[in-house]
C-alpha cells in the first residue's frame, strides 16, 4: 500500500467522535487494545505475519470492530494478498460506511484489480465526504486519492486532515545560524534510493549537481542498498546517512546538527514516507519535490518544487506550499539508464510483427474505466491493432480482458509486458506506436521512460498537479500538439494517429530531432538549473526572516 498504513491507535479516532484511537477503542475491552497495539507495533516494524496473528487475535475477541478490520485489510494490501484486503475492507465498510480510510483503501485496491464493480460509488462517497468537510481528524488517504477524480480544493482537504494527525515541532522556519558564505547545505529525504522509480529520474541531477554551490546530503530512511545501484547513488552524494531506524526526532536531530539549510522531501505521503520528520521542522526551508504530485498540506513545508504547466497559477489556491519553480520541466531524468544499441525488436517483445501497437506501460490503479473505453473503442475502430500494458497480476489480467470482451475486444489484443531491468524496460517503449497517458493519474516516470526512449506520448492534461505531469514533459520536449484537454479531444486525437502512419512518424521523427536540443532530457542544463532555484529560494527565505 502507499501512503500510511494504519488507523493509528494515537491518532484521532476516524469514526469522528473526537477521541483518540486508544481511548475509543478502549469500548472493546483491554484484551483486545492489548492485541491491537501489538499489531499496530509488528506493522510498524514491517512484521506482516506477526501483525496479521495479533489482528486476527483482536479480530476474535471483538469482531465488530471495524477499526480491526481495517488493519487487517492494511495487512493484507502489504502482504499483497489484495482480494482478501478487498473482503475485509467490505466488512469493515459494513460496520462503518462512512470510514474514510476504509473507503479510500477499498477503492485503491479495486483500482489495483481493476475491478470496477462499485468503484463509482466508492469514488461518489469519498468525495461527498470530502466535500462535507465533516471532521479534521478523517483519515483518507492522500496518496490514493491522487489517482481518483478529485479535484484540487479536495485533495488539499484530504492533505490537511493527514497532516493534522501529525505531531507538529515550530512551524516557523528555525532560526538558522549558517554563515552566508558557505556553500548552501541541501539534504534530500526519501525511502527510495534503490531501484525505484525516483532513481531512474534524478540519480544523473545528483551526480551532475556542482559541489562548488551545494553541499549534498541523503537520508535514507529505508535500510541502505547495497547492490551496485545503492552504491551509485551513494557515491552521487557528499555524504549519504542510513537513518532507517531512527526515531522521527533522532533523525531530525541528526539534520539539524548537519546544519541543512533546504530539506528535500522526496516522498511527502507516499509509501515508506516519514512525514513526522518534516513536522518537527529540522530545516529552515522544506521542499516537498517530486515523488508526491499534490499539496501534502501542511504548515511546515515552505515549498513544492515544479514548473509553470505542471502547477497552473488556478490552482495555487489548493497548495499549501508556495511554488518553487524551474524553468523548463519539473521532471529530471537520468538518461544514463537507456543503453545504447539496437532497441528490441516486437519479436523480442512478444508483439506482432504487423499493426499499430499502442502502448500503456502505468500502474494498474491508474487505469479507470472511463479511458479504457476509449482504448477500447480506438482497437475496434483500427483492426489489427493491440493493447501493450504492464504485467500486474493475474487478476487484473483477468479483470481488464473480461472488461475487454465486454466491449467486444477479443483478449489476445491485450498483450502484458513482463517485469524486466530498467534499461531493458525503457529500450522496449521503442517496439510501440504510441504511448496513451491514464487521467486523473497520468504518467509520470512512466512518460519519461517513453520519451527518452523516442516513443510518443498522448496525454490528457486536467486540472490537478498528478495530471499534467505527462504534459509538463512533453512541452519540454517540444510536442505540445500532443496534450489535450478533454476526454472527447483525446480519443480523437488518438483516433488521427492511430489512422495516419505519416503523421504519427512525423511526430516520432520530431521527438529524435529535439531529444538532442530541447531540455527535457539536458541534464546539464537542469542541474544548473536545479542549483539556481536553490540558491534562489534561500536568498529569498534570508530576506523574508
Amino acid at each position: 500500500m502507499t501512503g500510511r498504513g494504519a488507523v493509528a491507535r494515537n491518532a484521532p479516532c476516524p469514526c469522528g467522535s473526537g477521541k483518540r484511537y486508544k481511548e475509543c477503542h478502549g469500548a472493546t475491552g483491554s484484551a483486545a487494545r492489548q492485541w491491537v497495539e501489538r499489531g499496530l507495533a509488528e506493522l510498524k516494524r514491517r512484521d506482516l505475519a506477526a501483525a496479521e496473528a495479533s489482528l486476527l487475535e483482536a479480530n476474535r475477541v471483538a469482531p465488530d470492530d471495524f477499526r480491526i478490520l481495517a488493519n487487517l485489510g492494511t495487512v493484507y494490501v502489504r502482504q499483497r494478498r489484495l482480494s482478501e484486503a478487498d473482503s475485509m475492507l467490505s466488512c469493515a465498510l459494513s460496520l462503518a460506511p462512512e470510514e474514510p480510510y476504509a473507503l479510500t483503501l477499498l477503492a485503491h485496491i479495486r483500482q489495483r484489480l481493476c475491478s470496477w464493480d462499485g468503484l463509482a460509488t466508492l469514488h461518489s462517497r469519498i468525495g461527498r465526504l470530502l466535500d462535507e468537510e465533516t471532521t479534521e481528524a478523517a483519515d483518507f488517504n492522500p496518496f490514493v486519492l491522487l489517482a481518483m477524480p478529485t479535484t484540487p480544493r479536495q485533495q488539499l482537504l484530504a492533505a490537511r486532515r493527514f497532516a493534522a494527525r501529525l505531531r507538529p515541532g515550530a512551524t516557523e522556519p528555525v532560526e538558522d545560524p549558517f554563515p552566508a558564505d558557505n556553500r548552501l547545505r541541501v539534504g534530500f529525504v526519501s525511502s527510495d534510493f534503490r531501484a525505484h522509480a525516483t532513481v531512474s529520474l534524478m540519480l544523473e541531477l545528483w551526480e551532475r549537481l556542482d559541489r562548488h554551490r551545494l553541499e549534498t546530503f541523503a537520508y535514507g530512511i529505508l535500510r541502505r542498498d547495497t547492490g551496485a545501484l545503492g552504491q551509485r547513488v551513494q557515491r552521487a552524494f557528499e555524504h549519504f546517512a542510513d537513518v532507517a531506524e531512527g526515531s522521527d526526532d533522532r533523525i531530525a536531530q541528526r539534520i539539524r546538527d548537519d546544519r541543512i539549510e533546504i530539506l528535500i522531501d522526496l516522498n511527502g505521503y507516499t509509501r515508506n514516507g516519514r512525514p513526522g520528520i518534516f513536522a518537527l521542522r529540522p530545516a529552515p526551508v522544506q521542499v516537498n519535490a517530486i515523488g508526491f504530485q499534490g499539496t501534502v498540506g501542511t504548515a511546515w513545508h515552505d515549498r513544492i518544487l515544479s514548473d509553470r504547466f505542471a502547477l497552473t497559477d488556478a490552482s495555487l489556491p489548493f497548495f499549501s506550499e508556495r511554488p518553487l519553480y524551474v524553468p523548463h520541466c519539473l521532471y529530471p531524468s537520468d538518461t544514463t539508464r537507456l543503453a545504447g544499441g539496437e532497441a528490441p525488436s516486437r519479436a523480442a517483445c512478444g508483439l506482432p510483427e504487423s499493426g499499430l501497437v499502442l502502448c500503456c506501460f502505468n500502474h494498474a490503479y491508474k487505469i479507470l474505466p472511463e479511458v479504457f473505453a476509449v482504448w477500447m473503442r480506438l482497437l475496434a475502430r483500427v483492426p489489427g491493432s493491440v493493447l501493450w500494458l504492464l504485467d500486474t497480476g493475474e487478476e487484473a489480467k483477468a479483470n481488464l480482458r473480461r472488461e475487454a470482451a465486454a466491449a467486444g475486444i477479443a483478449g489476445q489484443r491485450l498483450i502484458f509486458a513482463p517485469r524486466v531491468a530498467v534499461g531493458a524496460h525503457v529500450a522496449r517503449h521503442a517496439a510501440a506506436d504510441l504511448f496513451l497517458d491514464t487521467f486523473p493519474y497520468g504518467a509520470h516516470t512512466t512518460a519519461n521512460d517513453a520519451l527518452l526512449a523516442g516513443l510518443p506520448v498522448l496525454t490528457r492534461a486536467g486540472e490537478t498537479l498528478a495530471s499534467r505531469i505527462a504534459g509538463s514533459q512533453l512541452a519540454a520536449i517540444g510536442l505540445p500538439e500532443l496534450i489535450t484537454a478533454s476526454l472527447e479531444d483525446y480519443e480523437a486525437l488518438a483516433y488521427a494517429l492511430a489512422s495516419d502512419a505519416k503523421r504519427l512518424a512525423g511526430y516520432r521523427q520530431r521527438l529524435a530531432e529535439n531529444r538532442r536540443r530541447m531540455p527535457l532530457f539536458d541534464m546539464h542544463r537542469y542541474a544548473r538549473d536545479f542549483e539556481d532555484a536553490m540558491e534562489r529560494v534561500w536568498a529569498e527565505h534570508a530576506r523574508e526572516r
